[in-house]
């Protein structure tokens, strides 16, 4: 079969529900761009699948031309996996059903869905399951490096919560994975970012959560050694109910701040407790009444509320370009190597965030899953940010250095969904027991490497 005759396409187009988009076409234009606007590739043609049929329709084309493909959910991934030129991209943007079972409390979820419509779904029923920091992030591949959030410590990571799946795989099949059924595959999908099949459908468990206790105080940039010595402190013995965030950003235009710090950097301490408000307000006083902070906001919410503050520092079609460091201990010596640079970026919009794991998380054995990351107490990401194209590559020099100056305190690996560019999940993201099972999987389940994540 000659794949890039326009017969071959207009074969494939005939067979899907969905649509084909193919070059020069304004909807190819618009469906080949991801949320990071510095991506800018160009696939073979975009497969909108309407179903899973569509799916092993595209699947078993490609696999006929010896085609290789990516898969689109949400398109939130920042080294742009969605997309690759020479590629067929799969577009799973309209299978986005959700179907929840407050019962049993489990959602069916299709693979193109976004985490927000996941909240929407599953708050009328007063549950959730751990989403993304930002909610705009879609349920694929996010779960498929882990899936690390504000209900993390409490819930377990997405991963945790992950019952079953539904899997196209490179021929064509269609299975089943679960902990019974196809185990190796659900083992890897599980935090072995993708390269394995396409999810079609996730099933997750979910949680009573309904309001959370939730806010955030701001103190100006020379606090940040005294925040984050506070943070270490607290985070140690945080209750499972608590996850905190510390980010270095600029200061909101909003009334909870003075005027004249508008626009400035400053360093904000995050907070979502998920467990009874009451104790939670008791619990976290003694961080949101440190020091002498600019401004605080915050109180008692939806969840679904809180999971959306942060999307205003996301927005699609600006330039992005993140790295991670891992740390098992947050000492005064990377605090000094941390808090001057993060607190002057070369554009506005950069933040660098500063989480912790444990609590659930923790709780589950390293090598249960892909994710091989659990026991690490502390990860820092930089996020370099422009909504200038030329600024990029100032924005990435500073992300880039400010890694290196953390490197001497941190791992040498890093989480899958914060892998700021491709190459970095063959040298960065599993450590060589993971890497060889996964690369075993990868031969077992799509021995042609039609769907292998792009390397470097």
């Amino acid at each position: 079969m000659a794949v890039a005759s326009p017969h071959a396409w207009q074969e494939l187009a005939r067979a899907l529900r969905g649509s084909l988009l193919l070059p020069g076409g304004s909807e190819y234009a618009r469906r080949r761009r991801v949320w990071n606007g510095a991506i800018d590739r160009h696939p073979l043609a975009i497969a909108q699948c309407a179903d899973a049929e569509d799916v092993a329709a595209a699947v078993k084309f490609a696999a006929r031309g010896h085609i290789p493909m990516t898969v689109r959910g949400g398109g939130h991934n920042v080294a742009g996996l969605a997309v690759r030129d020479g590629a067929l991209m799969l577009d799973l943007g309209q299978m986005n059903r959700i179907d929840v079972d407050a019962r049993a409390r489990s959602a069916r979820v299709e693979g193109g869905a976004l985490w927000r419509e996941v909240d929407a779904a599953t708050q009328p029923h007063g549950l959730a399951t751990t989403g993304g920091f930002v909610s705009t992030t879609g349920v694929g591949g996010y779960t498929l490096g882990g899936g690390v959030g504000w209900l993390m410590r409490r819930c377990g990571l997405a991963i945790d919560n992950l019952l079953e799946t539904e899997v196209v795989l490179a021929d064509g099949r269609s299975v089943v994975a679960n902990e019974h059924q196809h185990a190796d595959l659900f083992w890897g999908l599980r935090g072995g970012a993708g390269g394995l099949g396409v999810v079609t459908r996730f099933t997750y468990r979910l949680h009573p959560v309904g309001e959370v206790q939730a806010g955030a105080v701001f103190h100006p940039l020379e606090a940040a050694p005294a925040l984050l010595r506070a943070f270490r402190e607290f985070a140690a013995d945080a209750p499972p109910e608590c996850t905190l965030m510390l980010a270095f950003t600029a200061a909101p235009p909003a009334p909870f701040l003075p005027p004249h710090v508008h626009g400035m950097h400053v360093v904000a301490l995050a907070w979502c407790w998920s467990g009874d408000p009451a104790r939670g307000e008791q619990a976290l006083a003694p961080l949101a009444n440190l020091g002498r902070p600019l401004g605080k906001v915050g109180g008692v919410m939806p969840y679904a509320a809180w999971q959306q503050t942060f999307d205003s520092h996301a927005p699609a079609g600006e330039h992005y370009y993140w790295t991670t460091s891992q740390f098992d201990a947050f000492d005064d010596a990377l605090i000094a190597a941390l808090a001057p640079q993060a607190g002057a970026p070369p554009d506005p919009a950069c933040e660098v965030h500063v989480h912790h794991l444990g609590g659930a998380v923790a709780a589950v054995a390293n090598d249960a899953t892909a994710f091989s990351h659990r026991d690490v107490p502390f990860f820092v990401n930089v996020i370099g940010h422009t909504a200038v194209p030329e600024n990029f590559g100032a924005i990435r020099d500073w992300t880039r250095r400010l890694r290196a100056a953390l490197a001497p305190h941190a791992r040498a690996d890093m989480q899958p969904n914060f892998a700021g560019e491709a190459a970095d999940l063959a040298t960065h993201v599993h450590g060589s027991a993971v890497q060889a099972r996964l690369s075993a999987l990868r031969a077992q389940y799509d021995p042609g490497g039609l769907l292998a994540p792009v390397r470097g």
